[in-house]
């Protein structure tokens, strides 16, 4: 779902050698399976949280007119209670965004602008990401929250390896690769007894200069650890209510005539 998002939007000199080296080596079978099983574990760990919190940075690239590429970054948090409850904060150079849905209702407040929106949307997490993708809002990293996250980010993949062990933030990871026809995905899970989503790159390998969505997780709480809330949403007294397409900036891309006419 949201690695379609990365269509609208460094090696160093050793690194070469590594490079080099992937391209010549066959990709063994084993590689493939050892990835695919510490991303079903992963998966499997994640539909046993039934609430949880986290913090996360994230940075989309777009490549202007000109051949420029530039990175626009935001960060927040977000709190899950499955099935059907969700609230995500994000802050960044063009927006200040506050998401909420209990269920019911999903609220969207944008504080930069003062204005909120709501939309009817009842059901589970999953069923409001589908009704979101259809309407042609994907929001970046949503895969990882489905309840299935196996078959939600196996769906077309055709390549998949473990490349080695990893360190993000000074916690021992497993980088894992893979490849399907629009984009190439690279995840970063978390070693030992709590396999949890550390990294995870999106890169649209058609587009000029193969922009990459990334989003790096941190300060991850699970059940009686994650702080109380209702998932009711509360507008500010003096906020204007509109129609969710009157919400102007709240993507982490800006329109195209403040960013230098990207592509």
């Amino acid at each position: 779902m949201p690695r379609d998002l990365v269509s609208k939007s460094f090696i160093r000199p050793c690194g070469w050698l590594l490079a080099g080296a992937l391209t010549i080596l066959p990709i063994s079978n084993a590689m493939a399976d050892d990835a695919k099983d510490i991303l079903k574990a992963m998966s499997d760990y994640m539909a046993k949280q039934k609430s949880f919190s986290f913090g996360y940075d994230s940075s989309i690239e777009v490549v202007t007119r000109d051949f420029e590429k530039l990175q626009f970054a935001s960060s927040g948090k977000v709190e899950v209670a499955r099935p059907d409850k969700i609230a995500v904060s994000r802050i960044g150079g063009f927006a200040d965004v506050e998401t909420v849905f209990d269920g019911t209702t999903l609220s969207i407040l944008g504080k930069n602008l003062n204005v909120y929106s709501q939309v009817e949307a009842k059901g589970t997490l999953d069923d409001l990401g589908e009704r979101l993708s259809s309407a042609g809002i994907d929001p970046p990293g949503a895969d990882i929250l489905a309840s299935n996250v196996f078959d939600t980010l196996m769906d077309g993949v055709t390549d998949a390896r473990h490349i080695s062990s990893a360190y993000i933030d000074g916690v021992e990871c497993e980088y894992l690769a893979f490849r399907s026809h629009d984009v190439d995905w690279q995840i970063w899970i978390q070693a030992g007894d709590q396999p949890i989503p550390r990294r995870y790159v999106i890169t649209s390998k058609h587009l000029s200069q193969a922009p990459q969505y990334t989003l790096q997780t941190r300060d991850w709480k699970f059940d009686s650890d994650v702080a109380a809330n209702d998932f009711k949403f509360k507008a500010p007294a003096d906020a204007k209510k509109v129609d969710l397409s009157e919400i102007a900036q709240i993507d982490e891309v800006p329109s195209p005539e403040d960013d230098g006419d990207q592509q």
